[in-house]
This record gives structure tokens, sequence and C-alpha cells, in this order.
């Protein structure tokens, strides 16, 4: 009996792997068909004058091309510990590459935005005749989550649009109930982890020149946002009155790290959006290439501060799982060659 037990559960585990996760594969191809190219102008970039084709496919983000260089896609990510997620993504990363000719884009200052920590190129991809964006594509179709960096802000408010659409229209990874957006609350049972969370900000402090967001009046054990003095020069910049978010209604995303309760080091304003606040009209994967807008938007003059904090010293975020397999995939592509 045991043995039969065995066998049923064996073939049901095979039925399912061949026949409905190439279901589930086969719809989202589909549904990918029906979401119209995306493309930009790139403002803020610039384009290089040799086009290149990708050789090899690495994940849903970084590939190999014909130059034998490695490149990644910035300013996005997929989920990690999501294998049938993280393989759509790399298999449309595939399609919208395959054969086609790409345009890159990149920083205007070769210093800063061009390589990663990990030695590959940061770029931006413009394919096929149709000039779809990448990046975008991958976005939109709910591919990809966007995950802004410091070293290339230029494409990340046209990213957060297409990713507002991809997640009301539940594509993708957004359609995945495990995939969860946090509260301030839920947050605490996420420690050391990179997360995307929605809450409301109780006060905006400043001490010893850092300024933190406040999401209870118990600042000993809630949920914070550490913004340093540089990045609150960054925010006077876009016109972001930080001390008047005072019950906004926030969305952050970032390595949620342990101090005073669940911590995230702000790097980039791009991190924070103010919910409500940003045009959230772009059309369902058209061309994004209306006049750049801030991100954020001036709320109100500045509300003196009511809690004092302590002074933060900002821990090095531990590399993803992502780039150590990332770095696995490399070495066993170079050991087979």
């Amino acid at each position: 009996m045991q043995k039969l037990l065995s066998f049923i559960l064996l073939t049901m585990t095979c039925f399912i792997a061949v026949i409905l996760i190439p279901q589930a594969n086969a719809e989202q191809v589909q549904e990918n068909k029906n979401i119209a190219p995306v493309t930009s102008r790139f403002d803020g970039l610039g384009k290089t004058s040799t086009p290149l084709t990708a050789e090899t496919i690495i994940d849903g983000t970084h590939f190999i091309a014909t130059d034998k260089n490695i490149y990644v896609l910035p300013n996005i990510k997929t989920p990690e510990n999501f294998s049938d997620l993280s393989l759509q993504s790399k298999t449309r990363l595939h399609d919208l590459l395959d054969q086609h000719r790409c345009t890159l884009y990149q920083t205007r200052t070769a210093e800063l935005g061009r390589m990663n920590r990990m030695g590959h190129t940061i770029a931006q991809l413009e394919c096929g005749k149709d000039k779809i964006w990448i990046s975008g594509q991958l976005v939109r179709e709910g591919l990809a989550m966007v995950w802004p960096s410091p070293s290339n802000p230029e494409m990340v408010p046209d990213l957060l649009k297409l990713e507002q659409l991809a997640r009301s229209e539940k594509l993708g990874l957004w359609a995945d109930e495990k995939i969860t957006i946090q509260n301030a609350e839920s947050i605490k049972d996420h420690l050391n982890s990179e997360q995307i969370i929605e809450a409301k900000i109780e006060n905006a402090t400043l001490t010893k020149n850092n300024l933190y967001l406040n999401f209870s009046p118990d600042w000993k054990t809630d949920f914070t946002i550490g913004i340093s003095p540089a990045l609150q020069r960054d925010f006077a910049k876009r016109q972001v009155a930080l001390q008047s978010l005072r019950g906004k209604q926030v969305r952050v995303r970032g390595w949620v790290r342990f101090y005073n309760g669940p911590f995230i080091d702000l790097e980039t304003p791009d991190q924070l959006e103010v919910l409500g606040m940003q045009d959230q009209n772009a059309s369902a994967g058209t061309s994004i290439n209306e006049p750049k807008k801030p991100s954020m938007q001036t709320i109100s003059h500045p509300v003196a501060p009511t809690i004092e904090k302590p002074s933060i010293t900002k821990q090095e975020e531990p590399k993803s799982e992502q780039e150590n397999l990332v770095k696995e995939i490399i070495q066993k592509i170079k050991t087979n060659d």
C-alpha cells in the first residue's frame, strides 16, 4: 500500500511538472503578447556608438554579449527564491534579446554608473525593430520589480510608473500571493532581507543632522527610515520637504536591518514614494516619452521635530543571493568554454 501511495504521489508530481507548469508559462507568454512594446527617449543618458547582440542569458537581468562582456540591466531585479518567476524572467529576456541588435544607453559620466561592484557593465537596452526598452518591458509585464540604484537614477521614475501598472493589473510576480508588500508591523518579521513596505509616517525627527522617519510613537521599537545629511540635500533639490511628511502614506524599498526595530538606510530618494502624489497616467505599455517630472512633490512647510533618536552608523548591505548565483553561473559558463 505504501509503495502504491508513493507511486500515486510521484505520478501526480510529474503531471503537475509536465502539464500544469508549461500551461502556466504558456498563459504568461500569451499575456505578454497582449502588452504593447515599451519605448523610451532615455533622457539623461548617453547613446553608445556600437550596438551589440546577446550571446548567453544568465538570468532575468544579466547576459553575456558577443563581445564576451557581462551586462546587467540597472534599477530592476527579480524576486529571490521564486524559481518559476526567475525562469519566466530569464525566458522573456531571451525572447526580447534573441538575435536582435541592441543599442546601449549609459550614464554620461564614465566614472559613475557604468560598472557594478562585480565588474559587470551597466546599461539600458533598446532592441529590435520596435525599439523596445528592455528593462521597461520586463517591469511592465511584472517580470521584474524596480530596485533603484544611487548611481543610475535617470530612468527610475518611468520604471516606477510601469511597475504601478503591472501591480494594479496583477501581472507576473504581482499575481503571486507569496510576494507581499509589508506594513509597519509585519516588517518586524522580515529583518535582514530586501523588502517593499507601505505605511503611514508618524513623525519626522532630526538628530545630529540625521533625519528619521518614524512609523509609530515608540521609536525604540518601530519601523524607521534613516536619511543622511547628503541625501536630505538630494531631497531638497527635488523640492521635497521631508519634515512635512507626517501623516503621509509612503512606499519604501530597501534592505531591512535591526536598529531600534526594523530600519532602512535610504541610499537614494527614488527608494521613497509618497503615495497619491505621483503621476501614474502612463498609458499601458506605450511610449514613456513625456517630459521628466519629479517623482515626489513639495508637501507643505516643514514641521518641527518632536522626538530625538540616536545617530546611526550605516552597515554595508551583504551580497544578495542573486549576485552569488550569477557568479556561480558565470563560472560554469567559463568552465564549459
